[in-house]
């Protein structure tokens, strides 16, 4: 940098002070990464900090409270912190081909939605109609959701209802692994998995509320044939990470409102990489159809889960699961 007489943030030098000062008792994480890798929302912020003061930029520090009396501050809200709220579908013909199995009726009499993703069932389009009523009772600042048809038209008419629109991320499609996403030990898994799959199709009637977010417009590679529930599960914390580091990017530190429209195993795993403990009670069984999940982001750029299936979250014990 002396050479070429350019400025250098030494950001290591600068990260180790922080953790002296605000890390006592040598936490591997939760300071300031969720993970011992990535950033968690404080540290995006004391990065963000640096990076302004670095560039001078005193203004703009200031408007966004990123300093206060020569301490740090978070960005000051209205409402609270982020709010995340995630919708599960209604139910789909997929959701019920072994229950008609198990009748033993011939699958030439099954109703046409039988076995069918891309259909609900009469109870889900009964769901659909409840969904948006939960809905209504909230406003979103921005809405993300899966790329599969049931998860994009179980909020459908809420955002035809709103004259909202929303993204299509794929990292929010259905994924296996929530009752182990948690462990200890999983494989590594790199971003060479992301956009390199099928293309996402939007049907005409749903563009104009639903786009794909640009420099996504692919799904994600499945994971390969045959290989191990922990393989599958790294793949699914992958993306869910992605998920959280997409949002904090965009909202992290403010009083903003996400919705997220997924599914029962993705939509689990993602909750419990936000509040990073195995939940206990009513969240301890899966996200029912249109059931609602709600975590609030908290002054040190935690997640508290306040809501599960649409009903408050009594909180007990947060033991982080054990690796198996």
């Amino acid at each position: 940098a002396q050479d070429t007489k350019t400025q250098l943030l030494d950001l290591r030098k600068k990260f180790i002070a922080y953790l002296k000062e605000h890390n006592p008792e040598n936490a591997e994480k939760g300071i300031l990464t969720r993970d011992t890798v990535h950033l968690n929302a404080q540290g995006n912020r004391v990065l963000a900090e640096l990076m302004l003061e670095a560039l001078g930029v005193q203004a703009f520090i200031e408007r966004f409270d990123l300093k206060e009396n020569g301490k740090d501050a978070k960005k000051k809200t209205s409402g609270g912190g982020l709010k995340i709220y995630y919708i599960r579908h209604a139910e789909g013909g997929h959701n019920v081909k072994k229950a008609w199995q198990a009748k033993g009726v011939p699958e030439s009499e099954w109703p046409a939605y039988v076995g069918n993703p891309d259909i609900f069932t009469p109870k889900g389009l009964k769901e659909v109609v409840t969904g948006t009523e939960k809905l209504d009772a909230y406003k979103f600042d921005f809405v993300a959701s899966s790329p599969l048809w049931r998860a994009r038209n179980t909020i459908l008419p809420y955002l035809k209802s709103k004259n909202q629109k929303a993204e299509v991320w794929p990292e929010l499609r259905e994924a296996f692994g929530m009752l182990t996403i948690l462990d200890d030990g999983l494989p590594e898994v790199g971003p060479e998995i992301l956009n390199k799959a099928k293309a996402i199709e939007i049907s005409e009637d749903e563009q104009g509320i639903f786009s794909v977010r640009p420099g996504a417009e692919n799904n994600y590679l499945g994971t390969p044939k045959g290989c191990s529930n922990e393989l599958k599960t790294a793949y699914t914390k992958y993306v869910s990470l992605k998920v959280i580091e997409m949002i904090e990017s965009r909202y992290g530190g403010s009083d903003k409102s996400v919705l997220l429209a997924g599914h029962n195993s993705s939509g689990v795993s993602l909750l419990k990489l936000l509040i990073q403990f195995e939940p206990t009670g009513e969240a301890r069984r899966g996200l029912s159809n249109v059931g609602i999940w709600m975590v609030e982001q908290q002054a040190d750029g935690s997640y508290k889960l306040m809501m599960y299936n649409d009903k408050p979250y009594k909180h007990q014990s947060q033991t982080k699961s054990v690796g198996k």
